[in-house]
């Protein structure tokens, strides 16, 4: 590919940068997602899958138009071609930024993506007064970066080897960008040094089991003191009962109240046969199948080869005592042996310590901070993030 390829079909030549007073930069501008740009859908409608103009149009008409997703076109100004676009999403103070455009295109492409976040961060932030933006960019997106850093974005985290491309793994970056009220109000959050916990050393994984007699019914994975099955109707209701009883309101952001009904379809919901963006299983005590919580997958992506961890201990008595080390373990195994995935990174609340000292023990490394995701206790907080290489998860000592 060159800087210098040209694609066919040239769009509207009406310049539609000429009637628009915002968000139009030297070589692009942004616009909201129009019927019409389903005829160009694979320049800025990013999958490794097909979508015909057809489907990409009624998804625009069932979930576009009606505001469940926002989604803005990078348009190039000269000839008012669709090149890629700016997606952006909201959960709590942060607001979740990507940016995606044709690979066709190259450095060029790459230029224009910087561009469009040029445009974006202070009209997002500065603005429309959002708290703070999140960007994830790959690390090999130079002209990207470069603009991040000198529109005031920081970089917060850098998980390894966590993309693929063109059969090289490449680090994802994590920046920050942060609204300079509420910081010159509230103060920096990144001058505050996070407590930590544990002692960072990690210890030996569990040796693997070898069962005489028969598994536990639908055990998938087996450990010395629990297993992992597919979660059931009957495991996900007993961690709703469970959700009543929570003792520790650090534990994740806050304590949270779920239904019988509630916590079945979110933990079944996504068992299908075909490959599941979240992989979960239920913990079971081998001594009396007792259900103690779950671990999950979360996010898996089969290309890039990676996934979040997530685990939980419903039950505060099994907490401390290796239970859940133990179950991630099991996790771990199948993650990077059975699945073939190549990294994991995990999210923890800056609160919740003893979970951040039980990644370090199983071998997880901090790969950054994110700040102002949340609001705990009256003020914006964030997560410290993990990540961890299979190959390193193969090379911790092993009991015997």
């Amino acid at each position: 590919m060159t800087e210098t390829l040209t694609k066919p079909d040239a769009g509207n030549p009406e310049l539609g940068h000429l009637h628009q007073t915002f968000l139009v930069g030297d070589e692009i501008y942004l616009r909201q997602v129009e019927k019409s740009d389903a005829a160009l859908t694979v320049s800025w409608r990013p999958s490794l899958l097909p979508f015909s103009p057809e489907r990409t149009e009624s998804w625009i008409e069932d979930d576009l138009a009606k505001g469940r997703q926002s989604w803005h076109v990078i348009v190039r100004k000269a000839d008012d071609r669709v090149v890629g676009s700016i997606t952006f999403r909201g959960r709590g103070p942060a607001t979740y930024l990507d940016g995606y455009v044709d690979p066709f295109y190259g450095a060029q492409g790459e230029r224009w993506k910087a561009e469009a976040f040029r445009l974006v961060l202070p009209w997002l932030v500065d603005e429309q007064h959002r708290v703070s933006l999140q960007i994830s960019v790959p690390a090999t997106e130079t002209q990207v970066i470069a603009a991040l850093e000198a529109s005031g974005a920081r970089q917060t985290a850098r998980f390894r080897q966590m993309l693929s491309h063109n059969g090289e793994r490449v680090d994802l970056l994590c920046f920050a960008y942060l609204n300079a009220m509420w910081v010159a109000r509230l103060g920096d959050p990144f001058a505050t040094e996070l407590q930590r916990s544990g002692t960072g050393q990690p210890r030996p994984v569990p040796a693997p089991v070898r069962l005489e007699g028969d598994p536990p019914k639908n055990a998938m994975l087996v450990g010395q003191r629990v297993y992992l099955k597919p979660i059931d109707k009957e495991d996900a209701e007993e961690m709703a009962r469970w959700t009543r009883r929570e003792t520790e309101a650090d534990f994740g952001v806050s304590r949270l109240l779920a239904s019988k009904a509630n916590k079945t379809w979110s933990r079944l919901d996504g068992q299908n046969d075909k490959m599941q963006s979240i992989v979960g299983f239920a913990i079971r005590l081998r001594e009396t199948d007792e259900t103690l919580g779950d671990v999950a997958l979360i996010d898996v992506n089969y290309f890039h080869r990676y996934a979040e961890t997530g685990s939980w201990i419903y039950k505060p008595q099994f907490r401390g005592s290796g239970y859940g080390s133990e179950a991630k373990h099991l996790l771990l195994e199948y993650a990077f042996d059975t699945l073939g995935l190549h990294t994991v990174r995990s999210h923890v609340a800056q609160a919740n310590l003893r979970s951040a000292a039980a990644l370090r023990k199983q071998g997880y490394r901090e790969a950054g901070r994110l700040e102002w995701i949340e609001l705990a206790n009256g003020r914006y907080t964030g997560d410290v993030v993990f990540d961890l290489l299979a190959s390193e998860w193969r090379a911790l000592p092993r009991t015997t």
